[in-house]
Parts: C-alpha cells; sequence; structure tokens
C-alpha cells in the first residue's frame, strides 16, 4: 500500500528487516558479554566431578575467572579452586563453560553473607570442592537457605 502511494514520484521504497540473524546473534553475545562485567557471587564448576567452586567479587567475572586461570597455570594454589584442579588433576573450560553468576550483588556488604550462604547451600548438596570449606555450622544461615528457597 505505502509502495502504490509513492509509485509515480522518485522515491523508492525499501524494506529492511531487524528482525535478521546477525542482530539476533549479537544480542546473545552482548547479554553473556554483560553477565561477565556484573560483580557479586559467582561458581566456577569443575569439568571433571562437577562440584563447584563459589566465590565473591567486587570486580566484574571476567578479571576474576582470569586470576583463577592465571593461580592454576603458574601452579599456585592461592585459591580453593585452583587447589582443586591441581591436586586432583581435573579440567577446567573457558569462562563460558564452567562460570557461572549466582546472585548479581551491588551493595558491597551484602558480598560475604551472601557468599558463605551460598557455600553452605552448596555444602549442603554435597556440591561443593572439598578444597573449600563451609566453616562452622550457622543456624542463621540454615534458616535463611530455608527460608529463601535457593535453588542448588
Amino acid at each position: 500500500m505505502i509502495t502504490n502511494l509513492f509509485k509515480n514520484t522518485d522515491i523508492r521504497i525499501a524494506l529492511e528487516s531487524s528482525n535478521n540473524l546477525q542482530r539476533l546473534t549479537n544480542a546473545e553475545k552482548k547479554s553473556k558479554t554483560q553477565e561477565y562485567k556484573c560483580r557479586g557471587i559467582y561458581a566456577l564448576t569443575c569439568k571433571t566431578c562437577n562440584h563447584k567452586y563459589i566465590g565473591q567479587t567486587r570486580r566484574d567475572l571476567n578479571k576474576r575467572f582470569q586470576e583463577h586461570v592465571r593461580y592454576i597455570k603458574n601452579s599456585n594454589p592461592q585459591s580453593a579452586f585452583a587447589q582443586h584442579i591441581l591436586h586432583n588433576r581435573h579440567e577446567y573450560g573457558t569462562i563460558e563453560e564452567i562460570m557461572k553468576l549466582v546472585k548479581p550483588i551491588k551493595d558491597p556488604r551484602l558480598l560475604i553473607p551472601y557468599e558463605q550462604l551460598f557455600i553452605h547451600k552448596f555444602h549442603q548438596d554435597n556440591k561443593l570442592i572439598t578444597e573449600q570449606s563451609p566453616g562452622e555450622y550457622n543456624p542463621l544461615i540454615q534458616l535463611a537457605i530455608d527460608t529463601t528457597g535457593i535453588p542448588s
């Protein structure tokens, strides 16, 4: 109908779809890279045993992941995840394969409490690497797990 309106003029109408394959794939990549620029509680999954390391960072996840990889490559057991990979000769993967943002957190005062909450939750479900200790039993953390219904 619009084309017919401009039929007798020098104006040419062209239709361009905004829903093309390139835009769809770029949107997916952009959302994934945005996730790794967040701060908060993250999980690293061992590719060999599927157990998890829970950590927290005020910086973006990408930088924190690079530190873990550097510890592994330099045989520096500075993190519990690096210890797990080095001592058990397990495999780790790329950031997309093994790192997941568990809970984005903007207020830095909440990082440690949420980290402890998730460490206890994964330990309770027997999904935490053995090199990471949940610390002493805290009934308040158990109450928080029970009332929030945090998925594993």
